[in-house]
C-alpha cells in the first residue's frame, strides 16, 4: 500500500516526462508518414511517372496501415506499447533504408512504402494507450492535443526538410533520412519510456474481435462515437483534398492565395488539438462526448456555408470561415480518440483505439472519391450538403444519446 501511495504522489512528476516522450515519438512517426506524401512530386520527377502513378506511394503505405491496425493494436494490449511501438518504428526505419538503397524502380518503392505503413500503424494505438495508463481523466485531454499537435508538426518539419534534402542531394538522400528519424524515434522511445506499474489482473485478457465488439457494444454510445469519427475523418480529408480547388475554381481566388488560405487554416489546427481537449477537461469535465458533438456542429455548420459562397465573396469572409475550420475542422480528432479510449476495456484500449482508427482510415480513402464524383455530376453545393449532413446527424446522435444517458 505504501508503495502505491508514492507511486501516485510522483506520477504529476513522471507524467510530464512521458508527455515529451510520446509527443517526441509522434513527432518522429508523423515525419516519416507524412513525408510519404511530401516525396510524391519527388518520385514523380526520379521516376519520370505521372503525379496520379506517383500517388501511389500514399495509397500503398496506408493500405499498409489498414491492414495491420488491429494486429498491432492487439499486440500493444499484449507485451505493451514500449516494445511493440519501438520495434515498429525500427521497422519503419528499415522500409526507408531498403528504399533508398535497393529501389531501382518506383515499384519496389511502393513495396517499401507498403511495409512502412504496416508498421506505422502502431504509433497512434501505442501513445494514446500510454496517455490513457499514465494520465488522470482531468488531464487526458491537455495531453493527447499535444501529442495530436505533433501530427502537423511532424508533417511541417517533412514538408520543409526532404524536399531541400532531395534537391540537394537527390530523392535517396531524403530517403535516407526518413529512415534516420524514424530509427532514432523508436531508439529514444525504447530508451526513454517506462510502462507503468499496474498489472493486468487474472481476470483480464485480450479480447478477439468478436469479443471486443460484444464488450463495447454494451454502451449504447460507443457506437454513435465510432461514427462521429468516420463522418468527421470524411469531412476532414475531403477538405483536404479538395478545398484548395473550390477557392481558386468555385469562388475564383488564385491558386497561390487559396494555398495560402488553406495553409493557414491547416496551422490553426494545432492549437485547435491543444485547446479543444484541455478546455473540454476544465469546463466540462466528465462531458467530453458532448463537447465532440458540439465541435462536429461548429465544423459541420462552417463547411456548409461554403455551399452558399459564390465568386466574388469577400476575402475575409472566407477567411473567418477557414479559420474556424482549422480549429474545429481538424482540432476535433484528440476528443474523439479519448473518448474511444475511454470507453474501451481496460486490457483492450489500444485495440479499441486501432478498430476506431481503421474505419476512419477508410473514410479518409474514400470520402474525397466521393466528393470528387458529387462535385462532377452535381456541383460544389450539393457536394458540400452531402458532406455536412452525415456529421450534423451524427452530432445530434450523440447529443441526444447522452441525454438519455443522464435521464436513465
Amino acid at each position: 500500500m505504501a508503495g502505491k501511495s508514492q507511486s501516485v504522489e510522483t506520477a504529476p512528476t513522471n507524467i510530464w516526462t512521458v508527455l515529451a516522450i510520446a509527443v517526441a515519438a509522434q513527432t518522429a512517426g508523423s515525419f516519416v508518414a507524412q513525408g510519404v506524401y511530401v516525396m510524391v512530386p519527388i518520385w514523380r520527377e526520379a521516376f519520370d511517372i505521372s503525379l496520379a502513378v506517383a500517388s501511389l506511394a500514399v495509397t500503398f503505405m496506408n493500405g499498409g496501415q489498414i491492414i495491420t491496425m488491429f494486429l498491432l493494436g492487439k499486440a500493444i494490449d499484449r507485451h505493451g506499447e514500449r516494445i511493440v511501438v519501438s520495434l515498429m518504428m525500427l521497422g519503419m526505419g528499415a522500409a526507408a533504408f531498403l528504399c533508398a538503397g535497393l529501389a531501382t524502380s518506383f515499384w519496389a518503392t511502393l513495396a517499401c512504402m507498403t511495409f512502412l505503413g504496416m508498421t506505422y500503424a502502431a504509433v497512434q494505438p501505442g501513445g494514446t494507450r500510454a496517455i490513457i495508463r499514465w494520465f488522470p481523466p482531468h488531464r487526458r485531454g491537455l495531453a493527447t492535443g499535444f501529442r495530436q499537435a505533433a501530427v502537423p508538426l511532424g508533417t511541417a518539419l517533412a514538408a520543409v526538410s526532404l524536399p531541400l534534402t532531395a534537391y540537394a542531394y537527390g530523392w535517396r538522400a531524403s530517403a535516407l533520412l526518413l529512415g534516420s528519424v524514424a530509427v532514432a524515434g523508436g531508439a529514444m522511445f525504447w530508451a526513454f519510456y517506462r510502462e507503468p506499474l499496474e498489472p493486468m489482473s487474472a481476470t483480464e485478457r485480450v479480447l478477439p474481435l468478436r469479443d471486443l465488439l460484444k464488450a463495447v457494444g454494451q454502451d449504447p454510445l460507443f457506437w454513435p462515437v465510432l461514427w462521429a469519427g468516420v463522418t468527421m475523418s470524411a469531412l476532414q480529408f475531403t477538405l483536404t483534398a479538395h478545398v484548395i480547388g473550390f477557392l481558386s475554381s468555385g469562388l475564383g481566388l488564385s491558386v497561390k492565395t487559396a494555398a495560402s488560405l488553406f495553409s493557414f487554416a491547416q496551422l490553426l489546427g494545432i492549437p485547435g488539438r491543444i485547446l479543444l481537449p484541455s478546455l473540454s477537461d476544465r469546463w466540462f469535465p466528465g462531458r467530453r462526448i458532448r463537447s465532440l458533438a458540439w465541435t462536429m456542429m461548429i465544423a459541420a455548420a462552417t463547411v456548409g456555408s461554403f455551399a452558399l459562397l459564390e465568386a466574388g465573396t469577400p476575402q475575409a469572409a472566407i477567411v473567418l470561415l477557414l479559420i474556424l475550420l482549422g480549429v474545429f475542422g481538424i482540432g476535433w480528432f484528440p476528443l474523439y480518440l479519448l473518448q474511444v479510449a475511454e470507453m474501451a476495456p481496460r486490457s483492450s484500449i489500444a485495440s479499441t483505439v486501432s478498430l476506431a482508427t481503421t474505419l476512419c482510415m477508410i473514410a479518409m480513402a474514400t470520402g474525397p472519391f466521393i466528393f470528387g464524383l458529387l462535385v462532377d455530376q452535381s456541383g460544389y453545393a450539393v457536394a458540400w450538403i452531402a458532406l455536412v449532413l452525415p456529421v450534423a446527424v451524427s452530432a445530434l446522435s450523440l447529443l441526444r444519446g447522452r441525454t438519455l444517458r443522464a435521464a436513465s
